[in-house]
């Protein structure tokens, strides 16, 4: 009798909400975050001619030949992913309550899912914005944002690398469209954090690649790289996140190369 109990409270665990959307959750960030990390540092450690061509910031040797910076980003990096283990069950408690997220139903029509992504995206760049533009006021860049710009020259991981109350402010920017749903499902959310990722990353990349990129495609709206490597470098400007629109209205739009070396 106490074997089946325990079989049974096995088995319902692994079928609890809690548990798969902690599962979704995580294996979509880990899968989309190493995957694009892991061809960043393969061109990292390797030189090769027909990609290293599109680095930005050519007249700097690269990381690699930088151990303390090296050092450092494996340091955080190894407490962030720690991090990540206990993030998924906080976010499935917080999203419940603010909204239902269904996790075992049928996938919504596309439709659906587009204008919600949709949301997530406007919201997001338009929160991200003054909240960054805000963190760089003299006070809050000194004692919260300038750990983030401790990367002159940024490379994938350095995106989410940064002081833990910043990382909240983000992550309220990145989740606020929930407050404004009344429910969404959990395939809607795993395809927003692969969106989000692959952006931050690319835009924290330090190359102005061809094609992949958003700045290839729509170089005046969606800048990417072109426009986050020159806020690291300079500490100013560019504050958007996926758009330039913000920028643009508040005069601090800035590129740091010219557009027609990514054609």
């Amino acid at each position: 009798m106490s074997t089946n109990t325990s079989v049974f409270s096995s088995t319902s665990f692994f079928q609890s909400d809690l548990w798969l959307f902690t599962i979704y959750m995580f294996a979509t960030y880990e899968i989309v975050f190493w995957l694009c990390n892991g061809f960043l540092i393969y061109i990292e450690m390797f030189d090769i001619p027909s990609i290293d061509q599109y680095r930005i910031q050519k007249h700097k040797k690269k990381i690699r030949f930088q151990p303390d910076m090296v050092h450092l980003m494996i340091k955080r990096t190894i407490y962030h992913q720690m991090s990540l283990v206990f993030l998924g069950p906080i976010l499935y408690y917080i999203f419940n309550y603010v909204c239902h997220v269904d996790i075992q139903g049928p996938r919504p029509p596309w439709s659906t899912i587009l204008f919600q992504i949709g949301l997530f995206i406007v919201i997001q760049d338009t929160i991200f914005f003054w909240s960054h533009y805000l963190l760089h006021t003299p006070w809050l860049y000194k004692n919260i944002h300038k750990k983030h710009h401790v990367y002159k020259q940024p490379t994938g991981v350095t995106a989410i690398l940064d002081d833990p109350i910043e990382g909240i402010i983000n992550q309220i920017a990145v989740w606020f469209t929930l407050v404004l749903l009344k429910e969404t499902h959990i395939f809607t959310l795993c395809l927003w954090v692969a969106i989000k990722l692959y952006q931050i990353v690319m835009a924290h990349s330090g190359y102005n690649f061809p094609y992949i990129t958003t700045q290839y495609w729509l170089p005046d709206l969606m800048p990417g790289a072109l426009a986050h490597d020159y806020h690291h470098q300079h500490s100013n400007s560019n504050y958007g996140s996926f758009f330039s629109i913000w920028d643009q209205l508040m005069g601090t739009h800035r590129l740091s190369t010219s557009k027609k070396q990514i054609n």
